[in-house]
């Protein structure tokens, strides 16, 4: 007899923290301790209130919706396939950026063991061709995992997520035992906030913050293909933030407190480090976890490689069901319920990237910026489905969640906008590339339909637009005070046309 059962709870919970507990915690408490020194254990809190936010909202919409790809079809759900096409596109994009960082964290790490094969793997603060290789072999092990399904994917990552669980958790406490320098926190030769409160928001975007916390959202990629989706999605969103929120916090303060004090003599961004927390527990002596360390660097990154490939082929397949990919992505191969076809072409797409990207912390910033593109669709999608009073959801979690998703819309925003000039003007380029092959591919039959197909989604082009003008003036201002007032104002405009954005072609 075929078993039938579903993965459970426990599985929900696992494939979030699992993808929040990658690449991030071997690298972020270093980059983020550069950024915004001490202070950066406020990014962290800041970045957890946020997407805790955000958790609530999802599950408000999970109960509702318990479909695979979830949060990709937010906007396809609550608007039109065309507006949704967008959003959905930024989801898969981040989806095939972040796949390849992963596995390039791991080889980044494990380069360094062994110094004599360093620079044949990492020289001058990128991949060399032999480290490209090592790359691709490590994701065409997350394709194969992937292939055979999600019961095959959920039995090795909730293995790998008790361990990535321990370990940080084991390290922190050891390094604060070892090691703890109170004066790092600030003292006579660094601030508490060398950069003041535009550092702490600053660490946030470039550093690998909002990154890590995004795999959040991941519990509702996999919601048909769970066992109870309506009860288990919202309890594994909300409790994997708290859980990843504690964990990366006595991370950051084991590091901040962990660094020798005289390293700290030219400030935090003074700091080196090609392996951070492994070189840290060598340098305080702790050899045995720094082995640890290195072979977590195999276990943490490649778990959450896995999940992202397994929500990336779920988004393409969700996509493609929509009419937003071509619809040989909508097969899918019924013994296992996956598309192999998204999958492999996935894998191919995210092999592409590595040779455009070969520095985790580059590509980690830019994936900031499509995340956040991304995560924008959420409070949008709340509004415009929260308002439709013939069809309500069915639960409702937090008081005001209305004014929640505008709060929640203008901090997303404000993030974007501080992504950088270089990173918002990439995305801007990429959506609208892709969205003119789109809309030319969904037209070719009637031609005419282009403009109602551009009119059904104009709101989104006009927003990414006006976050590359701010985002450009604050770089080359020096007074906020009025600017501060226009960036709301307009902002707000633009959150009421996002929402009320019209669809001018039935679905």
């Amino acid at each position: 007899m075929k078993n039938t059962k579903k993965p459970s709870l426990f599985t929900a919970i696992a494939l979030s923290v699992g993808t929040m507990l990658g690449s991030g915690w071997l690298y972020a408490s270093y980059y983020a301790s550069q950024a915004a020194g001490a202070a950066s254990i406020f990014s962290w809190i800041i970045g957890a209130f946020v997407v805790l936010l955000m958790a609530f909202l999802l599950s408000e919409l999970a109960v509702k919706y318990p479909t695979n790809g979830l949060f990709t079809r937010l906007v396809t759900i609550s608007h039109n396939q065309h507006f949704g096409f967008v959003t959905g596109l930024s989801n898969w994009m981040l989806g095939l950026i972040i796949v390849p960082s992963e596995a390039m964290a791991t080889t980044q790490y494990i380069s360094s063991i062994y110094k004599p094969i360093t620079p044949y793997v990492f020289s001058n603060g990128e991949l060399t061709f032999v480290g490209v290789l090592v790359v691709a072999v490590f994701m065409l092990l997350y394709t194969l995992i992937n292939y055979w399904g999600i019961k095959s994917l959920s039995k090795i990552n909730n293995s790998l997520t008790s361990l990535k669980i321990i370990i940080p958790i084991a390290t922190s406490v050891i390094i604060m035992i070892a090691a703890f320098h109170s004066s790092n926190f600030g003292g006579e030769n660094v601030r508490f906030m060398p950069d003041g409160v535009s550092g702490i928001f600053n660490a946030i975007v470039t550093c690998g913050i909002f990154y890590s916390f995004f795999g959040f959202q991941m519990a509702a990629s996999f919601s048909a293909e769970l066992d109870n989706p309506k009860k288990n999605i919202p309890i594994a969103l909300v409790s994997s933030v708290l859980i990843v929120l504690f964990i990366y916090l006595i991370l950051q303060i084991s590091f901040i407190g962990g660094v020798p004090e005289k390293m700290l003599e030219n400030g935090w961004s003074g700091l080196n480090f090609q392996s951070p927390l492994a070189q840290l527990t060598g340098i305080l002596g702790l050899n045995a976890l720094a082995l640890v360390l290195y072979a977590d660097a195999l276990i943490s990154p490649s778990g959450t490689g896995i999940i992202y490939l397994g929500a990336t082929t779920r988004m393409l397949n969700e996509m493609s069901k929509a009419k937003q990919m071509p619809e040989y992505f909508a097969r899918v191969t019924e013994s296992v319920n996956v598309s192999r076809t998204s999958l492999v072409f996935s894998f191919i797409c995210s092999l592409i990237l590595i040779f455009f990207f070969r520095n985790w912390q580059l590509i980690a910033s830019l994936t900031t910026t499509f995340i956040l593109v991304s995560c924008i669709a959420l409070p949008i999608a709340y509004a415009k489905i929260k308002s439709n009073k013939e069809d309500p959801l069915p639960f409702s979690y937090l008081p005001f969640s209305r004014t929640i998703a505008f709060l929640v819309y203008m901090f997303l925003t404000y993030l974007l906008m501080i992504a950088g000039v270089l990173n918002l003007a990439v995305a801007l380029v990429l959506h609208i590339v892709f969205f003119l092959i789109y809309a030319y591919i969904d037209s070719r039959e009637d031609i005419s339909k282009i403009t109602k197909i551009f009119a059904s989604s104009w709101v989104i082009f006009a927003y990414l637009i006006s976050e590359l003008v701010f985002g450009y003036v604050y770089e080359n201002i020096s007074c906020y005070g009025l600017f501060t007032l226009v960036f709301v104002i307009i902002s707000s405009v633009l959150y009421i046309l996002l929402v009320k954005q019209k669809n001018y072609l039935s679905k």
